[in-house]
């Protein structure tokens, strides 16, 4: 299902504000950089958005979020909506295959793409049982396996 207008404005902004993954993003902030979307409409994208998963945010007692951050499935999804998603996944699945251990600064490096867009990417690949991801505590995450059917893939397509 693709985006409304408001959402997709709301989930750019967002995104282009965020430096890593699960980045907790002022609300005021945010609705600031946005041009002609009042509050209300503002926060049932954000509503709606969280319904969906694409973003996460924390409440404490008050009925709108005073943090929110988009998650990997936003950002697939706006890269998705924004036509980049096939060429940057496949760059990154490349990446992978070629350096089976590397670490999540190493493959943005290779793919010259940020962080946080790679990171939503390898998790995607993990959920599909693609990769394995080792993470530790203040360690920066590292591919620690490879499926077969991903090696293959990306042999076929060199072909």
């Amino acid at each position: 299902m693709a985006l409304n207008p408001v959402d997709r404005e709301v989930l750019n902004t967002a995104f282009g504000m965020s430096s890593a993954a699960n980045e907790p993003l002022n609300p005021d902030a945010v609705r600031s950089k946005l041009g002609g979307i009042n509050e209300e409409d503002f926060y049932v994208s954000l509503e709606i958005m969280e319904g969906d998963g694409l973003i996460e945010t924390s409440r404490k007692l008050t009925r709108r979020p005073s943090n929110f951050w988009v998650t990997s499935r936003g950002v697939v999804k706006l890269l998705e909506e924004n036509g980049q998603r096939s060429a940057i996944q496949a760059a990154v699945e490349k990446a992978i295959v070629e350096k089976p251990n590397a670490t999540l600064s190493e493959i943005a490096g290779t793919v010259e793409q940020s962080p946080l867009i790679v990171a939503a990417i390898i998790e995607t690949l993990e959920k599909q049982g693609e990769i394995g991801v080792e993470r530790g505590l203040g360690v920066e995450l590292q591919v620690n396996g490879v499926h077969a059917a991903l090696r293959r893939r990306i042999q076929e397509a060199g072909q």
